[in-house]
């Protein structure tokens, strides 16, 4: 089966690089990903599949069933981009202003894909049905579950999910993941502060919500640690502030948007308890009136340590040693996958973009051509053995 896999990847590797350069070209925000689907739906049917198509607005699902019976698996990808003007000179730049994808979803969306095209070749060999998932709204954490809840895993629930994230921290095409919580549980907060307002000329007559915001800003990002001195490790952003309507005005709302991120459930609720602290006694003391609101919730991504131990297997059957790692810290980022892995068992594996690699999120990054060969190879694999009769999962 190895080479039958190298081989097919071989044939189709070409085709995957320039439709990946398609799809970064139509970067589209979370839950109007309309031609970015109208795209992947047209690559599903000509592979002669019947697709699900608008799942929870603009998901998109398909099966792909073997000859033999086994299990059911699913396999899933994000479609949608970020609200970053791209950077870059190359000939497939994003086409549309001020979005990019600079999370790499272009390149997630072409490996599940081309490994469904090679599935579908594959069918004579294929044990069980093969679940293919394209999921709108990771980037604002909703995403995941939209898409359960509108019953994009199909029923019977599948027995296991899998999905890969690219990760510039890896050289290209490594792959790597580890058992247990791979990312952190996130929470998107929001701060109003009511104050009173007045004449900027004369602020003494005022309770300015613009300096109770700025104090509350830097009180929660100090919250920011990294585990030093047996501390827990937690991490406080903030990515938008709100406030006043014009520079000699002393407004009567302002508001503070970001994420907390915590590594559990008990570092999360110790996190949330310092940050509501934090923020009331501000409010004390300048004497204003807070609002705090958490908008949502997303948890960790759990890997299950059997779907971990199948991907030490099929990585190490599929891949040379160099292409093949292992990672050792849980990361303070997050992904809505933690949605699935919730409810069943699932692992997310990271692949690698190369150490020179710009950052996720900035404008600059772009997914490496040369990881959709070992994206590609790894999917396929873990497809084709987890849907085996004698492969159970045992552990949660």
């Amino acid at each position: 089966m190895r080479e039958t896999i190298h081989n097919e990847v071989r044939k189709i590797i070409d085709k995957a690089i320039d439709l990946r350069h398609r799809f970064h070209e139509i970067p589209e925000s979370s839950f109007e990903e309309n031609r970015t689907s109208h795209l992947i739906v047209r690559e599903l049917q000509q592979m002669g599949l019947d697709v699900e198509e608008k799942i929870a607005g603009t998901g998109v699902a398909t099966n792909i069933k073997g000859e033999l019976s086994g299990h059911t698996i699913a396999l899933r990808a994000d479609m949608d981009a970020l609200n970053i003007e791209e950077k870059s000179s190359k000939p497939y730049a994003s086409k549309h202003k001020g979005f990019s994808h600079s999370c790499g979803h272009d390149g997630h969306i072409v490996c599940l894909l081309e490994a469904a095209r090679i599935l579908v070749k594959l069918r004579k060999q294929l044990t069980g049905t093969v679940r293919v998932i394209f999921q709108p709204g990771e980037e604002n954490g909703t995403g995941a579950q939209s898409m359960i809840d509108a019953g994009a895993l199909g029923d019977p629930l599948p027995s296991a999910i899998f999905a890969l994230h690219a990760w510039p921290h890896l050289e290209s095409g490594v792959v790597a993941s580890r058992p247990g919580n791979i990312t952190s549980a996130i929470d998107y907060f929001s701060i109003t502060v009511k104050g009173k307002g007045g004449h900027g000329a004369r602020p003494h007559e005022s309770i300015s919500p613009i300096i109770s915001i700025s104090l509350i800003a830097q009180k929660i990002s100090a919250l920011t640690n990294n585990g030093v001195n047996g501390r827990y490790p937690c991490v406080v952003s903030v990515g938008m502030i709100q406030g006043g309507t014009a520079p000699n005005i002393i407004p009567d709302h302002a508001s503070i948007q970001g994420t907390i991120r915590s590594l559990n459930e008990t570092n999360r609720q110790k996190t949330l308890e310092k940050f509501n602290k934090a923020v009331n006694k501000i409010a004390i003391q300048q004497n204003v009136q807070v609002a705090i609101d958490f908008i949502k919730y997303g948890p960790p991504v759990h890997n299950n340590p059997d779907l971990y131990h199948l991907f030490e297997k099929v990585s190490e059957h599929l891949l040379i040693p160099e292409k093949r790692a292992y990672i050792t810290q849980q990361s303070m980022g997050s992904e809505d996958f933690g949605n699935y892995t919730q409810l069943i068992p699932g692992i997310l594996i990271r692949l690698g973009m190369g150490k020179s690699s710009p950052p996720l999120h900035t404008s600059k990054f772009d997914f490496c051509d040369k990881s959709l060969d070992a994206g590609i190879t790894i999917l396929v694999g873990l497809a084709m053995k987890a849907t085996e009769n004698d492969f159970k999962i045992s552990t949660t």
